[in-house]
């Protein structure tokens, strides 16, 4: 900072001025300048700032958008009415697809409910026509078949039913003791049903029954056969003692049969009210007892030989088993 000192006389009396100072114009108008240019840049800076601002909240609007961690692409009307379409179609396929899966469902029931009464009439026609059986001579039987075979197979085919739900298949074991049996050894199948006895052994099998399901099969009634007299080795009765002349089965049966011949029977354990009497009453047929199974449950199983011939007109008790009949529903 510099003063100044006047030129003053010597002589006077000197006065001395505290020190002042003096304004620097020069760096004063420098600093306005800056203060000045500061707050111009501030100023400007602020609208650069702003604008800048307005500018990237344009492009934000206009730029990819991030929602929940993905960047989605900006779409365009065609591109939102396309997904939106999409969406639409998406949503009636699927309620389609529900529809349908619902439509399925209750077509499956109803399926089943049909499938199921459809079922119940079989085995109620098998029930009526198995009673009807029991309860009738082999002869009437015989005539009702032959004016209406589609009850034969009606029968036949609830009779596949109900063997499903035994616990053991009598025809089975049968099937078994003639299978130990010489191969030369002739069988007959007496009520033979679909002839699976046949099929299943490797004998010459004369497969016999009311109905003839299939050309090897004979069609005739039980008591009285086309078979030669004296040509048998076997005679197989597997549930097919149903008739109320049970004798003339057993007649038919002496007559078909050779000397020593065997005769296999299995029935239902029910019908059965005394083993020790059937067994007896046989042997006036001209059958002795070699075996018998009775401690099964379901099934009696017997094994007889022919020990001479007796004649159809001979004298012999009338043979008599319960008839087998279902409990009403």
């Amino acid at each position: 900072m510099k003063f100044f000192m006047p030129d003053f006389d010597k002589s006077l009396e000197t006065i001395r001025f505290m020190p002042t100072a003096v304004p620097d114009t020069n760096s004063t108008s420098v600093k306005n300048k800056k203060v000045k240019k500061k707050k111009e840049n501030s100023k400007k800076l602020k609208e650069d700032e702003s604008s800048s601002t307005n500018e990237s909240t344009k492009k934000v609007t206009k730029s990819p958008k991030l929602l929940q961690g993905r960047v989605e692409k900006p779409k365009n009307k065609k591109s939102i009415k396309a997904q939106q379409l999409k969406l639409s179609k998406a949503t009636v396929e699927k309620a389609v697809s529900e529809s349908s899966k619902k439509t399925n469902s209750e077509q499956d029931s109803i399926s089943a409910f049909a499938a199921k009464v459809k079922e119940q009439l079989k085995g109620g026609r098998f029930r009526f026509i198995n009673e009807q059986l029991y309860t009738m001579s082999s002869r009437k039987a015989a005539k009702i078949f032959e004016e209406d075979p589609e009850t034969f197979y009606a029968y036949h085919e609830g009779y596949r039913h109900q063997i499903a739900k035994w616990p053991v298949n009598p025809l089975k074991r049968i099937i078994k003791m003639i299978n130990r049996l010489p191969k030369s050894l002739e069988i007959g199948d007496f009520g033979c049903g679909e002839g699976q006895l046949a099929q299943a052994v490797p004998h010459k099998v004369y497969s016999l029954d009311l109905v003839s399901c299939r050309n090897d099969i004979i069609a005739c009634d039980m008591v009285q056969t086309p078979l030669k007299t004296h040509s048998l080795d076997v005679a197989v009765y597997c549930l097919s003692l149903m008739g109320t002349n049970l004798n003339e089965c057993f007649l038919e049966a002496n007559r078909v049969l050779k000397v020593n011949g065997f005769m296999y029977i299995a029935e239902i354990q029910s019908r059965f009210d005394d083993v020790t009497q059937f067994v007896r009453q046989l042997s006036a047929y001209g059958f002795e007892l070699i075996k018998q199974d009775v401690g099964q449950n379901t099934f009696y199983f017997f094994q007889f030989k022919k020990t001479h011939n007796i004649g159809l007109v001979a004298k012999v008790p009338q043979i008599t088993l319960k008839p087998c009949l279902y409990k009403k529903r």
